[in-house]
């Protein structure tokens, strides 16, 4: 297959350049694809976990400003993670905090301002696991991931033009392709359970009648 050299000198320029730009990042998301696969291995799903108790001023409480109420907890209890619910339930208040290796989860009573604070922190393991999902890690990374995703696209578009234009591998390749993609469609359908399984039914259950 014959293709335009300088179409061909351009993928070849765009493909190292484009690996080489997103070389860590692809490090990164190959690595934490081996991590998150197993969590257990790495200790990521046992957090330490601490309570921490303190005060929340009256003042902010009577006038239910839940702005101020979240800055002085985080303040106060120098939590870093994004605000995830802030709830009213009459009583007191319940707070949310997350970050890719970290939860908080703070009680606040009304009557008297005591605030119990539930800190859950998590090993390195789980924070390099929950940014490769993009998991409470903010608008910032899920851009990274998305730039990620498009470098791949780019890099396996390019790198198969590559292919086309090496005629004494083109067959090799087009063999070691078609193995790859038979092997991971039959690993799907004969050994991922529930891959073969026919859709859900959505018709709406019968409801139980009353004892």
């Amino acid at each position: 297959m014959r293709l335009n050299r300088k179409f061909v000198h351009n993928c070849r320029t765009l493909h190292v350049y484009l690996t080489m730009l997103g070389l860590l990042v692809l490090l990164f998301f190959g690595v934490t694809g081996f991590t998150v696969n197993h969590e257990d291995w790495f200790g990521a799903t046992t957090p330490t976990v601490t309570t921490t108790e303190g005060q929340t001023p009256a003042a902010l409480i009577e006038k239910n400003d839940a702005l101020h109420i979240v800055e002085n907890t985080r303040s106060s209890f120098h939590i870093t993670g994004a605000m995830t619910s802030f709830d009213d339930l009459g009583d007191h208040f319940e707070i949310g905090f997350k970050s890719p290796g970290q939860i908080w989860e703070v009680e606040i009573q009304k009557a008297n301002g005591q605030t119990s604070v539930r800190d859950e922190a998590f090993n390195f393991a789980a924070v390099i696991n929950n940014l490769h999902r993009g998991r409470y890690s903010g608008a910032a990374w899920k851009w990274i991931i998305d730039l990620c995703a498009l470098l791949i696209v780019l890099a396996c578009a390019t790198g198969f033009v590559l292919w086309l234009v090496l005629p004494h591998r083109r067959k090799y390749g087009l063999a070691a392709f078609a193995i790859g993609t038979i092997a991971t469609l039959a690993i799907y359908f004969f050994l991922v359970p529930g891959a073969d399984a026919p859709p859900p039914s959505t018709a709406a259950a019968p409801t139980p009648s009353a004892p």
